[in-house]
């Protein structure tokens, strides 16, 4: 019998916000979320939507739960619906795809992954080989979509199922990626993805790229992308696992042909300070937004003290880039970690990411500074963008974070940050009808959230899901209203002294009246404020 999850109420809506817009632009109402607790604790969480049973399918370790709203934006269900067979390992993925409305749920063993999917939302799953030839030892992705019309596999479609489903992962130096042509079953074709002969790229090994990449999409075209932080950098010899190659820039890594073959494509301007994982998305015109944390490292052994949010926008499949724009800028972050990115109808996106104001090395024990989960928002391409803090008055995390893994780049650093409680990543999707819900792990709880001074080493599955403003699916109704959070009246809520930023309102909305604005061109030419009456 499967244990039931309990469906908690919402426990925080959006406070903080920068408007990244140009001033001759309509206002675009602000988005406003909500954050509702999964039921389990754990970190890395991913978050599909499969939008035939119209729920959430959020994977946290071992654990699948299957979650459904009402109207009134309620938790409704919030069930276990895991793999029977799931296994504590070492990495857990979980991946929907809406097309055909199968999700995956995946645990690593290193040399190759149990995974298993189901068609009906979680209510029964099919086991499967779990990987492909040499596609062997960490940070799995699985990934899936339609096939290229040029160049479509004899095998594509034999056994009913029409999609492509991918598998890739890293052996400490290269990436590999598998195909599987029968729904997820097998996954008997494999190609090197990056640092290994016969990837096209501009270097000689093959893409120099970190060995770690981020997750797998396929766009409408079936042109498959592979994030990784950092190609093109400088060979060395003294590091362990997760990255062999010093500095690069964020890449996005290429396959036109179903994944036989592979392109690292980086983004000119942008930096790889090899930290968190860079997100994939494109819209339904196929325009690729990419966004990473920008940010250098001094040497090998020294890390940097400032790192941004910042995205970019192509328009042919990763060949040129719009250039890097900081979402984060204009409320004051100087450091971020886990970027996330979403897309939906042509012009409409989603970046969302933790950040935070302090300065300083957040991967060793003495950083100081918290952290909140934020969204950015574009509805015009990426030629503006609507920041806010969905967490202003729950930090989701205080001190560092440990993304160097089990290995780091100096073996005698005793020093390396000791909260691991997040792991690597989160994740984010979009509903049928074009909400934003992002998938993060909550690490400060009790008196981390009062105390400034507080840490706490936690990993609460939490959701974060869009109530108000534009959605990434336009409609003929227009936005969803702005929610007025229940602990909130029109024109109260923090000041910016307390919140630590600027408060936003969108062309005078009357839930959100009376708060500070802060208009901001995105070419840097103009800048106006209100402030509170």
């Amino acid at each position: 019998m499967r244990r039931p999850v309990l469906a908690l109420v919402p426990l925080a809506v959006l406070g903080v916000a920068a408007v990244l817009q140009s001033p001759s632009e309509a206002a675009v109402p602000l988005p406003t979320y909500q954050v509702y607790a999964v039921g389990h604790d754990s970190g890395e969480p991913s978050i599909g939507y499969d939008t035939q049973a119209d729920a959430a399918m959020y994977t946290a370790g071992t654990t699948t739960v299957r979650m459904r709203w009402d109207a009134k934006n309620r938790l409704v269900q919030a069930a276990d619906v895991s793999d029977p067979d799931a296994v504590t390992s070492f990495d857990p993925i979980g991946f929907t795809d809406q097309r055909t409305h199968r999700s995956f749920t995946s645990q690593l063993t290193l040399a190759c992954s149990l995974l298993s999917y189901s068609d009906d939302a979680g209510t029964s799953w099919t086991p499967s080989t779990g990987c492909g030839p040499a596609t062997l030892l960490d940070h799995q992705t699985v990934g899936g979509g339609p096939y290229t019309k040029e160049g479509r596999p004899a095998t594509a479609g034999l056994t009913g199922y029409p999609d492509a489903v991918y598998y890739c992962a890293q052996n400490g130096y290269s990436g590999t990626c598998a195909r599987s042509d029968d729904g997820g079953l097998t996954f008997p074709f494999t190609s090197p993805a990056y640092n290994a002969p016969g990837v096209h790229s501009d270097d000689a090994y093959g893409g120099a790229c970190s060995a770690i990449h981020g997750h797998l999409r396929v766009d409408s075209a079936g042109i498959v992308y592979l994030p990784n932080k950092g190609c093109g950098g400088t060979p060395t010899p003294n590091n362990l696992t997760n990255s062999e190659f010093f500095g690069g820039a964020p890449a996005v890594i290429v396959s036109e042909d179903n994944g036989t073959t592979w392109n690292v494509r980086k983004v000119p301007g942008a930096h790889n300070q090899d930290e968190s994982d860079p997100s994939v998305a494109f819209d339904k015109a196929n325009t690729v937004y990419f966004g990473w944390e920008d940010g250098t490292n001094p040497t090998e052994t020294q890390l940097g003290i400032k790192s941004a949010a910042k995205i970019a926008v192509s328009h042919d499949h990763g060949k040129t880039w719009s250039k890097p724009y900081d979402v984060g800028r204009a409320l004051g972050l100087n450091n971020v970690q886990f970027p996330e990115v979403i897309a939906g109808d042509p012009g409409r996106a989603a970046f969302a990411f933790l950040g935070s104001r302090g300065i300083g090395d957040d991967q060793h024990i003495g950083f100081v500074g918290s952290w909140d989960l934020y969204v950015s928002t574009t509805v015009d391409g990426g030629k503006s963008w609507v920041t806010v803090d969905v967490t202003p008055t729950d930090p989701v995390q205080r001190g560092c974070i440990d993304l160097q893994g089990t290995s780091n780049k100096n073996v005698a650093d005793t020093r390396l940050c000791d909260q691991r409680n997040l792991l690597d990543f989160n994740d984010i999707t979009v509903d049928k009808q074009g909400r934003v819900l992002v998938a993060y792990t909550d690490g400060c709880v009790k008196l981390c959230v009062t105390d400034a001074a507080g840490v706490s080493h936690s990993g609460i599955s939490m959701v974060a899901r869009q109530t108000g403003g534009p959605l990434l699916y336009a409609k003929a109704s227009g936005p969803l209203p702005v929610t007025v959070p229940p602990h909130t009246t029109p024109g109260s809520g923090p000041t910016p002294s307390t919140a630590g930023g600027a408060l936003a309102a969108t062309g005078g909305t009357p839930a959100l009246a009376g708060l500070a604005l802060l208009v901001l061109a995105t070419g840097g030419v103009a800048v106006r404020r209100r402030q509170r009456g």
